[in-house]
C-alpha cells in the first residue's frame, strides 16, 4: 500500500509586495548542504506517520499475502484476551505509542470484553470494527455470530490463524498431557469441556485447512464433540487495511473516548432526545477522514 503523501500540503509565501523582501546574504555550499539536511529533516517530522495496524496474531495471521505493504503492524500477545483487564491495558499503551499528529490507528479489535471502551487519542483517528470479538470479525457481523451461536450455545470457535498463535482447547489439552499425563489430563479437559458440545472451524477462504481438520477432528472424537465447518470472511479485515471503513466501524476523532454507544448504539435508542443528561453520540462511521 502506497501511502506517500497522504494528508501532506504544501505552503507558498504570501503574496509580500517585492518593495518588502529581504535580501539574505549569499550562503556557503557548506550552509546550502546543512539547510537542505534541515529542511529535510523538517519535512519528515511534518510527514504523517501513516496507518498503524495493532492486533494480536491470530488476527494479523488471517491477513491476504501483501494486505498488509506499507502498514505498520504491532502485535499485541494473543495471551492477552484470557485477561481482560491485561488487555485493555496494552491496547491503551500501544495506542498511546501511536497517537501522533497525521497517524490512523486501526485495530484488529471488536469490544473483546469491553477492553476497547475508553480508548481515546489526543492526535490521531482511532479506528475499530463494530463487533462483539474477533470471531463476529471473521464471520462477518454480530449478526452472523448470533445467528451461528443460535444452532448451538455450547459452541467453541477457532480458525486457522488461531490453532497456530493462540492457546486453545486443543494446545491447553496437549501441555496437560506432558504435564499430568493422558489419563488424568483427559479427566481435567471434560470438565473444562462439560458445558461445550461442539467445535466450529471458521473457513476464511485464505487457507488449506486440511492440516487442521485432523487436528480438530482428532480432539473432537477423544471429548465426544461434534465439528462443523462454517464459512467466514476477510471482509471487515480487509477493509481495515484498504481504509474502506463503512458502517461496520468505529471511526473516531482526535478526543473521543470510545463507549458501548459507539459499538451497541441500538441499546441507547429512544433515550429521550439530545438534553443536557443524554449520552454522547457515538462516532461517526462512513468515508475516511481527508
Amino acid at each position: 500500500m502506497n501511502r506517500t503523501g497522504r494528508g501532506a500540503g504544501h505552503w507558498m509565501a504570501a503574496g509580500v509586495p517585492p518593495r518588502y523582501s529581504i535580501q539574505a546574504p549569499r550562503q556557503s555550499e557548506d550552509d546550502e548542504v546543512t539547510d537542505e539536511a534541515q529542511a529535510t529533516t523538517n519535512e519528515e517530522r511534518q510527514k504523517p506517520e501513516g496507518l498503524v495496524f495493532i492486533a494480536c496474531p491470530a488476527v494479523l495471521g488471517e491477513l491476504a499475502d501483501g494486505a498488509a505493504d506499507g502498514v505498520d503492524c504491532r502485535e499485541l500477545e494473543a495471551q492477552l484476551h484470557v485477561s481482560p483487564e491485561r488487555l485493555k491495558e496494552a491496547l491503551r499503551a500501544a495506542v498511546a505509542e501511536a497517537d501522533v499528529p497525521g497517524a490512523t490507528i486501526v485495530l484488529g479489535y471488536g469490544l473483546c470484553s469491553n477492553s476497547v471502551l475508553g480508548l481515546k487519542t489526543e492526535h490521531a483517528t482511532l479506528v475499530v470494527p463494530r463487533v462483539d470479538d474477533c470471531i463476529a470479525m471473521l464471520l462477518g457481523s454480530n449478526e452472523a455470530f448470533s445467528a451461528e451461536s443460535e444452532k448451538e450455545r455450547g459452541s467453541y470457535y477457532v480458525a486457522k490463524a488461531y490453532l497456530e498463535e493462540c492457546d486453545t482447547i486443543m494446545s491447553e489439552h496437549e501441555k496437560l498431557v506432558e504435564k499430568r499425563g493422558r489419563e488424568r489430563a483427559e479427566m481435567m479437559m471434560r470438565l473444562l469441556l462439560k458445558h461445550y458440545a461442539r467445535i466450529v472451524l471458521v473457513d476464511t477462504g485464505r487457507y488449506d485447512l486440511e492440516p487442521y481438520r485432523a487436528r480438530v477432528a482428532g480432539f473432537a472424537e477423544t471429548f465426544d464433540l461434534a465439528v462443523e465447518e462454517v464459512p467466514g470472511t476477510t471482509r471487515i479485515l480487509d477493509a481495515l487495511v484498504a481504509e474502506e471503513w463503512g458502517d461496520d466501524f468505529v471511526v473516531a476523532p482526535p478526543g473521543h473516548e470510545l463507549t458501548l454507544q459507539d459499538f451497541r448504539p441500538e441499546l441507547f435508542a429512544g433515550g429521550g432526545g439530545a438534553g443536557a443528561d443524554a449520552p454522547p453520540q457515538p462516532a461517526g462511521a462512513g468515508p475516511k477522514p481527508a
